[in-house]
């Protein structure tokens, strides 16, 4: 899908919303290497494009990062119900290597929630 967003991390990296931005931003600002929208294949061949895949120096691991920006559509949200699990079964796991952000409309993502993630799972 062709992507005409006109959101850029201030690594100059196109990014599909401005919450991307800002975790990608926190990511660079303490230094933590990622790529966005890096592909990885699953267990069943399909190609996925988690938001951020980050490799923890000190831990020696890859962890992948998502963000839920849409938890108010209901579409959305089973897509990625559905993404998770395919997810899980090829061994990225939320609490061991897979992260989760979310927002609705109504309830932002904050760049403390950002913080938080960043200083409790990835440092």
């Amino acid at each position: 899908e062709q992507d005409t967003s006109e959101f850029f991390s201030d690594k100059g990296e196109r990014m599909r919303s401005k919450s991307e931005v800002l975790i990608a931003n926190s990511l660079f600002r303490k230094g933590i290497l990622y790529k966005y929208e890096y592909p990885i294949k699953l267990y069943n061949g399909k190609i996925r494009y988690p938001d951020f895949t980050i490799l923890n120096i000190k831990r020696r691991k890859i962890f992948y990062w998502e963000h839920l920006g849409k938890m108010g559509d209901n579409d959305y949200v089973v897509r990625n119900v559905r993404k998770i699990s395919e997810y899980g079964k090829s061994g990225i796991v939320l609490g061991k290597n897979l992260v989760l952000t979310m927002e609705t409309e109504s309830i932002p993502l904050s760049t403390k929630d950002i913080e938080n993630v960043i200083n409790v799972i990835l440092q």
